[in-house]
C-alpha cells in the first residue's frame, strides 16, 4: 500500500531521495526542518528536542528543527563529528505563490567544503584531498575552497604511499575523496585511523570515476592543465566534487601549483612530528613549536603562509637569500617594521572574504572588513616605496590600492551593518536618492500626512479640513457636508458619510503607495544595492585576491625579523660547500621555555671531509637530544629564510630531513616500541641521499643489550658506506666510540659532565670525544628512586664491569647458543640490504620475530669485535 504525505512531505521526500548522505535543511519560514531518520539523527547530536508531525494520511512522524538565523552553530557541530549538510531553501516568494512554495538544495556542506568562519581554523588551511590510482601511478590533489589554494603532485614508486601519508600529515585535510581502488589502500586507510586521527577528523568520500578533463579545461588555463591522465583525475574530482557541493563557478580557484619535492626541503610525518615544527607532541597544538617561537604574524593570511613556508622550506640559495635580504632590511629599519605591524593589523582575511563573495555568502559585515583592509593599503605602500630587498621592492610594485573599490564601499556600506542582509539596515544615506525617499517617508509619514493637511487646507481654505486613514479606503482627504461645495474639481470622491464627504487625489494616492509598501521596498532595494556591489567586487576577484598573497609574504616577513629581533638572531651563509657549520647554536624553543637559567649554547660541524657522522654519547638528560633537534631546526630555519639563534652560521641546503627520537609503541597496529623504531630507522634508510640530514637518537635500545648494540653500529656502518648523509647519531653504547678508529669520517662527541665524589653535574655542553659510561645509575638517583636500590644497582654494575666478567658471560652464552647456520657479517652491505629488502610497513608480528631472531644469531657472530 502506497504511503500518502502532506504534500509539503512529499516535495520533503523527493528532495531527500538525491541526497541520502546528507543530512536535509528543509527551510520551512523561519526554522530548518528535519524529518524522519535525520530527524532522530539531528536530535541526538544536536541534542534537540525531537518532535512529531502529522504527516496526512500516517501516523505522526519525527521531527526537529532549528532557527534559521542561528545555524551556522547547529552545522558547526556536525560538521566536527565528520557529518555532511544539505541546504534546502525556499526559492520562491511565499507572498507570491499558491500552494507549495518551490524549494532547492542551494549547497551541500561537507568537512572539506565549508567557508563559514565559525566553522573554519583562524590560522589553518581547511583542506580537501583527492587521490586516484591509475598503473601504479598516485596522483594527490588538495584544494582549500575558503583561501583559493589548488595544488596537486603525482607519486611513483615502491614509496609512493609513504610519501601521500607524508604530504596528509601536513595538510591535515578534514575530507579526502578517492575515485579508485587504491592498491595499498589498507596501508592508507591504517596511517589515516592510526596516525590522522590523532590529529584531525577526517571524513572519507568515495566518488564514482568519470572522464573529467573537459571539466578541468572549462575552470583552468591550458598551460596549468597536467598531461597525465591519473592527475587529471584527481583534480577533475575535486573540481566536480566541489561543484556539485557548493554550486559555484568557484572562479575564486584560479591558481592550479604543482607541488615537486625538488623545490623544497621534504619533511617527512616523522621529523614533522618529532621535531614540533608546528604541532607539539602532546596535544598536537600549536604552544611551544617552531610555529610558536616565529609567529608574529597580524593576519590570517600570514599565519597560514608561516606554517607553510615551515613546513616546506626552500633548497634554492637565491630564494633563500631573497627572503634573508628582506628580514635584514625590516630589522635594520625598525620604524618600517613597527609601521608595517599597524597597518596589517587592520587587514582582515580577504582571502575568505573573497571566497565568500564568490559563492554568493558574503554579507554586509564582510564587504565592511574588505573595505577596511583597503584602506589600509595606500599606507602600506606608502611605507615600502624606497625599500631595497627585492622581495619588498617587488611588493611595493606589485601592490594595488584598489581605491576605486574601497571608496565605492565606503560611501555604500554602513559602519556597523547588520548581520542579514534581509533585514536592511546597510546601506548609508546618500548613496541612492530612491532609497534616501523611501527611508524619508518611512521616517517621517506623521510628518507627511501634516504637511499634506496643512498645504490642502490653505489652498482650500476648509480649515476643518483633515487627512486620515482606514485599512479599507486608505489615505483620505475628509470635508464636512457643510464645505463639500468648496472642494476643488481635482479631488475624487470616494465615501460619502452621514456628515462628510471622503476624497482622494493623486498626490496623496501616490503617497499612500510609497508609504505602505516603503519598508518592504527598503529591504528589497537594499538587497539589489547590496548585490550589485557585491558583484562589482566578484569582477576584481583576482586582482585583490593579488594583493591578498603579496600582503600574507609581506605579514611572514615581518613575523620573521620581529622573531629575529627580539631573540637575537643572526643571519646565516648560504653555502654550496656542502657543509654545516653553527658557532654558539641554541635551540629555538628550548631557550624561550627556561626561566631560571641560562640555555648552553654548542657548536656543530657537519660536512663531507672529516665529521660526516657524529657519533655522540653520554648520559640521559644531559642534552644530546635537544642538541640534535636544535641543528635539525636551525637547519630548517635558514632554509625557510629565517634568521637563527647563533653566533655565526654557514648552512648548504639538505634536500631532506629525517629524525628517529623518542621511544613509543602503536598500540592501534600491534607494534612494540621497538618495532616502531626499526620502522622509522628502515624508512631512513631507504629515502635518505647523500644530502640529507640525519638525526638517529639511542637506536637498538628496544632489545637485548648486543642486539642493540649490533644494529646501532651496522647502522652506522651502512650510513657511512652507503648513504653518506651528514648524520647525528645519539648513543649510550659508549663501546661504539671505537668506530672513530675504524674511519676518518666518523667523529666522537660527548655531553660534559663533572664529577665530584658520587655527585654528578650535566654541563650541557657538546665536546670532542666520546664518553667511557653512561651514568645511567645517576640518572635513577635524580629521579628519585629509593637509594638503596641504587646502591645495590651500583654494586652489580661494578660486578658486570670487573675484568673477565665480559669473557664469562660470553662463555656461558655460547654454550646455550645453537650453531650459526648463516655466516654473513652483520656488518656488510649484503645483511643491511637483506633488512631493507623487508617491508616494514605491512610486516606480521611473526616475520618481525623472525626478522629479530636472524639479527640476533648475527649479532652473536660478531659480538667479541664489540
Amino acid at each position: 500500500m502506497t504511503v500518502k504525505y502532506t504534500p509539503m512531505l512529499e516535495q520533503y521526500l523527493e528532495v531527500k531521495r538525491q541526497h541520502v548522505d546528507e543530512i536535509l535543511f528543509f527551510r520551512l519560514g523561519d526554522f530548518y526542518e528535519m524529518f524522519f531518520e535525520d530527524a532522530k539523527l539531528a536530535s541526538r547530536e544536536l541534542e534537540i528536542t525531537l518532535t512529531a508531525r502529522d504527516g496526512g494520511q500516517t501516523e505522526k512522524i519525527p521531527m526537529c528543527g532549528i532557527p534559521y538565523h542561528s545555524a551556522d552553530n547547529y552545522v558547526a557541530k556536525l560538521i566536527q563529528k565528520g557529518f555532511k549538510v544539505a541546504i534546502c531553501e525556499q526559492v520562491e516568494d511565499p507572498k507570491q505563490v499558491k500552494g507549495i512554495v518551490r524549494r532547492e538544495v542551494v549547497r551541500i556542506i561537507t568537512p572539506g567544503t565549508v567557508i563559514s568562519d565559525s566553522l573554519l581554523p583562524d590560522n589553518g588551511n581547511n583542506f580537501l584531498v583527492a587521490v586516484c590510482e591509475e598503473d601504479g601511478v598516485l596522483a594527490f590533489a588538495a584544494a582549500d575552497i575558503s583561501t583559493g589554494e589548488f595544488t596537486w603532485t603525482v607519486l611513483t614508486g615502491p614509496y609512493r604511499t609513504s610519501g601521500l601519508c607524508d604530504h596528509l600529515f601536513r595538510l591535515l585535510p578534514r575530507e579526502i575523496i578517492f575515485t579508485s581502488k587504491l592498491e595499498e589502500w589498507k596501508e592508507l586507510e591504517s596511517f589515516l585511523t592510526n596516525r590522522l586521527s590523532g590529529c584531525t577528523q577526517t571524513t572519507l568520500t568515495a566518488l564514482e570515476p568519470a572522464r573529467l578533463a573537459e571539466l578541468n579545461r572549462q575552470h583552468f588555463s591550458k598551460e596549468l592543465i597536467p598531461a597525465q591522465e591519473v592527475a587529471i583525475q584527481a583534480i577533475g574530482s575535486l573540481l566536480y566534487y566541489l561543484h556539485n557541493t557548493v554550486k559555484s563557478d568557484l572562479s575564486h580557484m584560479n591558481r592550479l601549483t604543482r607541488y615537486e619535492s625538488g623545490d623544497h626541503l621534504v619533511i617527512d610525518a616523522t621529523a614533522l612530528r618529532n621535531l614540533e615544527i608546528t604541532r607539539n607532541i602532546r596535544e598536537g597544538g600549536k604552544k611551544d613549536t617552531l610555529l610558536s617561537v616565529l609567529d608574529y604574524t597580524k593576519t590570517a593570511m600570514g599565519g597560514r603562509l608561516l606554517k607553510k613556508w615551515l613546513e616546506y622550506p626552500l633548497v634554492e640559495r637565491n630564494a633563500i637569500r631573497q627572503r634573508q635580504d628582506a628580514l635584514a632590511e625590516l630589522i635594520g629599519k625598525s620604524v618600517l617594521r613597527q609601521r608595517l605591524q599597524a597597518c596589517l593589523a587592520d587587514i582582515y582575511d580577504l582571502e575568505r572574504i573573497l571566497t565568500r563573495v564568490e559563492v554568493g555568502t558574503a554579507n554586509a559585515r564582510d564587504l565592511v572588513a574588505l573595505k577596511t583592509s583597503l584602506l589600509a593599503l595606500p599606507a602600506i605602500k606608502e611605507e615600502l616605496q624606497g625599500t631595497e630587498s627585492s622581495l619588498l621592492a617587488n611588493a611595493y610594485l606589485k601592490l594595488d590600492t584598489h581605491s576605486e573599490t574601497a571608496n565605492l564601499l565606503e560611501n555604500a556600506i554602513v559602519d556597523a551593518p547588520p548581520f542579514s542582509v534581509r533585514e536592511g539596515g546597510m546601506i548609508k544615506s546618500g548613496y541612492d536618492l530612491e532609497l534616501d525617499e523611501l527611508h524619508a517617508i518611512s521616517r517621517d509619514t506623521k510628518q507627511f500626512i501634516q504637511d499634506i493637511e496643512s498645504r490642502e487646507r490653505e489652498q482650500t481654505g476648509i480649515r476643518s479640513l483633515k487627512v486620515g486613514y482606514n485599512k479599507v479606503f486608505g489615505y483620505y482627504i475628509e470635508i464636512t457636508h457643510a464645505n463639500a461645495a468648496s472642494a476643488p474639481a481635482s479631488y475624487i470622491r470616494k465615501q460619502t458619510l452621514a456628515n462628510a464627504e471622503r476624497y482622494i487625489t493623486p498626490e496623496l494616492k501616490e503617497f499612500e503607495t510609497k508609504i505602505l509598501g516603503a519598508q518592504d521596498k527598503i529591504v528589497n532595494l537594499e538587497y539589489a544595492l547590496f548585490i550589485s556591489l557585491r558583484e562589482h567586487v566578484k569582477a576584481e576577484l583576482q586582482a585583490i585576491q593579488r594583493t591578498a598573497q603579496e600582503l600574507a609574504v609581506l605579514d611572514v616577513l615581518q613575523s620573521m625579523a620581529e622573531a629575529a629581533f627580539r631573540n637575537q638572531y643572526i643571519r646565516p651563509t648560504i653555502n654550496d660547500q656542502r657543509e654545516i657549520i653553527i658557532r654558539d647554536g641554541r635551540h629555538p624553543v628550548v631557550e624561550r621555555l627556561l626561566v631560571k637559567e641560562r640555555f648552553v649554547p654548542n657548536d656543530t660541524v657537519l660536512d663531507h671531509n672529516e665529521n660526516e657522522v657524529i657519533l655522540i654519547t653520554g648520559p640521559n638528560m644531559a642534552g644530546k637530544s635537544t642538541y640534535m633537534r636544535q641543528v635539525a631546526l636551525l637547519v630548517l630555519m635558514a632554509q625557510m629564510g629565517s634568521f637563527i639563534p647563533a653566533r655565526e652560521a654557514s648552512i648548504c641546503p639538505v634536500d631532506r630531513i629525517f629524525t628517529r627520537v623518542g621511544a613509543s609503541d602503536d598500540l592501534a597496529t600491534g607494534q612494540s616500541t621497538f618495532m616502531v623504531e626499526m620502522n622509522e630507522v628502515a624508512q631512513i634508510l631507504k629515502h635518505a641521499t647523500h644530502n640529507s640530514l640525519i638525526i638517529l637518537d639511542e637506536i637498538g635500545r628496544g632489545t637485548s643489550t648486543f642486539d642493540g648494540m649490533s644494529i646501532a653500529r651496522a647502522v652506522i656502518e651502512y650510513l657511512r658506506e652507503k648513504i653518506k648523509a651528514k648524520t647525528l647519531f645519539a648513543t649510550h653504547y659508549h663501546e661504539l666510540t671505537v668506530l672513530e678508529d675504524y674511519s676518518p669520517l666518523i667523529r666522537n662527541y660527548s655531553v660534559a659532565v663533572k664529577e665530584r665524589g658520587t655527585e654528578v653535574v650535566f654541563l650541557r655542553r657538546i665536546v670532542p670525544g666520546g664518553a667511557d659510561k653512561s651514568y645511567g645509575i645517576h640518572v635513577a638517583q635524580l629521579a628519585g628512586l629509593p637509594k638503596r636500590l641504587t646502591q645495590r644497582a651500583q654494586e652489580l654494575l661494578q660486578e658486570l664491569e670487573a675484568p673477565g666478567a665480559g669473557e664469562q658471560r660470553e662463555t656461558n652464552k655460547r654454550s646455550r647458543d645453537v650453531k650459526p647456520q648463516a655466516a654473513v657479517s652483520l656488518f656488510s652491505s649484503a645483511a643491511i640490504d637483506e633488512l631493507l629488502a623487508v617491508d616494514v610497513m605491512t610486516i606480521t608480528p611473526l616475520e618481525a620475530m623472525n626478522a629479530l631472531y636472524r639479527l640476533q644469531t648475527l649479532a652473536r657472530q660478531e659480538s667479541g669485535k664489540l
